[in-house]
Order: structure tokens, then C-alpha cells, then sequence
């Protein structure tokens, strides 16, 4: 059997810790060698306090993973689904299709009536009809606001005065 000794101690300080022992349902003499593995394990001491706890540093680590996930859901909802979405949908209305481009390069190889000059002169008309689509596309893009509705779906305004957009609709007719 092991020896018992007395420390002396202040009698307040003394009915805490038998009150904190009953609490935890352990004899005092367990709740003191625990709480001393404690600080050891954990190189803590009393006498300094902890500044950030673990329990604030949770938190705020938690916060700032909620901050990132919102931030990253904002980039995905405003940025990147609407503006690949608006891409699309430029690019089906005025026809341009790679699998089309493919095709027009095979049938005019194909067709021995031109020219290379011909051909290299047609190359470079289509390149600047791309060049002026995309400028197009890109000025658009840039004028797109994206607006958060707080009833139903976010949607997107287009900030440019109505007769560009009239102009723009009528250079489309003409091209197609």
C-alpha cells in the first residue's frame, strides 16, 4: 500500500480541489497526478496563461475556412459558371463551332479551284473576323455586372448604353 503525506495548503484552495475532484469522480490524489501528467505531456505551465487557447484558435481557424469556402463559392457563382455559360452562348449564336472550322479548312483543300493565295487570303480574312468576334466578346465580358437577386436566382446586366447593344445585334444579322 502507498504512503499518504499532507501538503499544506490554503483550506480554500483545498475544498476547490475536492470539489473538482468529486466533479470528475476520482479519488485527489488521481486528480493530482493527472493534472501534473497534464502540464508535463503538455509543457504548460500555471504560471504563464495560454494567450490564443486551443479552443479560440479552433474557432478562428474554423471562421477562416468558412471565409475561404464562401469566398470560393462566390468566384464559382459569378465568375466562372456565368462567364464559360455567356461564352457558350455567344459563341452558338454566331455559328462558331471548332468541328465547323474543321470542316470548311477540309472542304476548301479539298476544292481545287482556288488559288493558295486564294486560300492564305481567306485564312487571314477569317482570322481577323475571330480577332474582331473576340474583341467583341471581350468588350461585352467586361460590361457584364453580375446581380444578386435576394428573391430566387442571381442573374447578369449588361452595362452598356441600348443602342450599342442595337448596333450590336445588327452587325450579328449581317455577319450571319
Amino acid at each position: 500500500m502507498s504512503t499518504t503525506s499532507r501538503l499544506q495548503v490554503k483550506s480554500t484552495a483545498a475544498n476547490r480541489f475536492r470539489e473538482f475532484s468529486k466533479k470528475n469522480s476520482s479519488h485527489p490524489s488521481e486528480t493530482l497526478a493527472l493534472m501534473l501528467d497534464f502540464f508535463e505531456t503538455n509543457n504548460l505551465s500555471p504560471f504563464e496563461t495560454l494567450v490564443p487557447s486551443k479552443v479560440s484558435l479552433e474557432q478562428l481557424i474554423k471562421k477562416r475556412i468558412d471565409a475561404v469556402i464562401a469566398i470560393l463559392k462566390n468566384i464559382e457563382k459569378t465568375q466562372t459558371k456565368p462567364g464559360f455559360l455567356l461564352l457558350q452562348l455567344l459563341m452558338e449564336e454566331r455559328g462558331i463551332n471548332k468541328p465547323q472550322f474543321l470542316e470548311k479548312k477540309k472542304i476548301t483543300k479539298d476544292s481545287s479551284g482556288k488559288t493558295p493565295e486564294q486560300m492564305t487570303l481567306e485564312i487571314s480574312r477569317l482570322n481577323d473576323e475571330v480577332l474582331a468576334a473576340r474583341k467583341d466578346l471581350e468588350y461585352l465580358l467586361s460590361h457584364v455586372e453580375v446581380k444578386e437577386s435576394t428573391f430566387g436566382a442571381d442573374y447578369l446586366k449588361l452595362n452598356i448604353p441600348r443602342t450599342e447593344f442595337e448596333q450590336f445585334k445588327i452587325i450579328l444579322k449581317r455577319k450571319t
